[in-house]
């Protein structure tokens, strides 16, 4: 199976403290995947690695083979790395269809970013059809002349994966997607992603406090605990290991 995404002997210390010790993740292509690990485990620092937000003290990142150790979080994103965050990060001011048209822009380098947040930058009919296919995938098209502002937090983090399928990635890491969400929401939200994934075919990397997400959607998953990898495997047996439920004191149940 071709990785898409490889991260080998990632290590990481601040003030002397290791916040990843030798850590190796991968994820294959159109596979989904999930990192878990209680508080303070190192999943932030890893995922920032992944995105060349952090420089590790040792270790490398492969984006489709090519070492992508020295380049920054824009060049990963435009070579195909994709990715949502934990806080709901969306541009003021702006409908559902231009926040995904600035993305559209800012991917083809066309058109200056300041023109497409006030609204200056006419787009193409192309253009709209991309972002339209979008918000049909994601099932939101009804949403599409309405300010962000009025959103749900469900559906602001569904514009949040629009905006990151609009750079048409290979691989889309996921930061917590349910935070804030209700169980209702977080399964519409599983099922959502899924469809989506099916029908585009990228890989997923999935970082998650909600272990019944991780469960539903994930086919694999690594476990973190200070730092160190302490399991890895199909979701089913790695949920299922009593050293990864001792990690986690015991305190989830899948459902």
């Amino acid at each position: 199976m071709t990785r898409v995404l490889e991260a080998s002997g990632m290590s990481v210390a601040f003030a002397g403290i290791r916040a990843l010790d030798n850590v190796s993740v991968s994820v294959a292509a159109a596979e989904r995947v999930g990192l878990i690990g209680p508080n303070g485990a190192g999943k932030t620092t890893l995922f920032n690695c992944l995105l060349g937000i952090l420089r590790p003290d040792a270790g490398r990142v492969l984006l489709n083979s090519v070492d992508v150790g020295g380049w920054p979080a824009h060049r990963r994103a435009r070579a195909g790395m994709g990715r949502t965050f934990q806080r709901v990060e969306l541009f003021a001011d702006t409908t559902v269809r231009e926040h995904l048209l600035i993305a559209e822009r800012i991917r083809n380098g066309t058109g200056a970013f300041w023109k497409d947040l006030i609204g200056r930058g006419r787009p193409t009919p192309d253009e709209v059809a991309a972002c339209d296919e979008v918000l049909e995938l994601l099932g939101i098209a009804e949403l599409a002349a309405k300010p962000v502002e009025s959103l749900s937090l469900g559906q602001s983090r569904l514009v949040e994966v629009g905006r990151a399928l609009m750079t048409g990635p290979q691989v889309l890491l996921l930061d917590e997607p349910s935070s804030g969400l209700d169980r209702d929401e977080t399964r519409a939200l599983a099922t959502t992603l899924r469809s989506v994934q099916d029908t585009r075919g990228y890989a997923v990397l999935l970082v998650e406090h909600d272990v019944s997400l991780v469960a539903d959607f994930t086919e694999r998953t690594y476990v973190l605990d200070s730092g160190v990898l302490i399991a890895e495997g199909s979701t089913a047996d790695v949920l299922a290991d009593p050293a990864v439920r001792r990690a986690y004191l015991g305190s989830f149940e899948v459902t």
